[in-house]
């Protein structure tokens, strides 16, 4: 679990060690792949976060960030009220 205080860290700091965390707790690839630097650089102070992803990281947030936006859009007037994750079946993703 990360050791930073949310109470105190700004938003950058908080995403780049969720993100540290997620690398480190549930690995995607095989050992030995190549990882990827993301960096968050915290607007306030200009100090840049670098973490270290496998590329099975990036399909996993990007297919995670693409369902949000779809739960997003849908929840408009003009969507069809579905949750972007689970279609509106309220199951585990995938399932």
């Amino acid at each position: 679990m990360t050791t930073v205080d949310p109470t105190v860290e700004q938003p950058a700091v908080l995403f780049a060690a969720a993100l540290q965390e997620l690398a480190e707790t549930y690995p995607t690839d095989p050992e030995g792949t190549d990882t990827v630097a993301v960096t968050v650089t915290d607007p306030a102070t200009g100090k840049q976060h670098q973490v270290l992803v496998q590329p099975g990281h990036l399909g996993w947030l990007t297919s995670t960030v693409m369902a949000e936006m779809a739960t997003c859009r849908n929840g408009h007037a003009d969507g069809n009220s579905q949750c972007g994750h689970c279609a509106g079946t309220g199951r585990t993703y995938g399932r």
